[in-house]
């Protein structure tokens, strides 16, 4: 990881474990728990190479049915240009 934030320029981290949400082809898939590095000025995220490999593999083992979800959500989706 850089030593200073490549977005705001601070060089206070912390340790934590987030949500992150994978988009592929219309495709999403919802990670709980997953480790990352955060910024403690502006929030900026930093995720090692390995843990974003591994979501990415359980994606396509997911999207080709290799194995199954642990659960399912349903999201409403809205465009901009429409919102009242």
């Amino acid at each position: 990881m850089a030593e200073v934030c490549s977005f705001c320029g601070n060089a206070e981290f912390k340790t934590k474990h987030v949500e992150y949400i994978y988009r592929r082809e219309g495709k999403m898939l919802v990670v709980s728990g997953v480790p990352c590095t955060e910024c403690t000025y502006c929030g900026e995220r930093y995720y090692a190479a390995d843990v974003l490999a591994r979501i990415e593999a359980d994606f396509n083992d997911i999207a080709d049915g290799t194995r199954s979800a642990k659960g399912h959500l349903t999201v409403p989706v809205e465009d901009y240009s429409q919102l009242a």
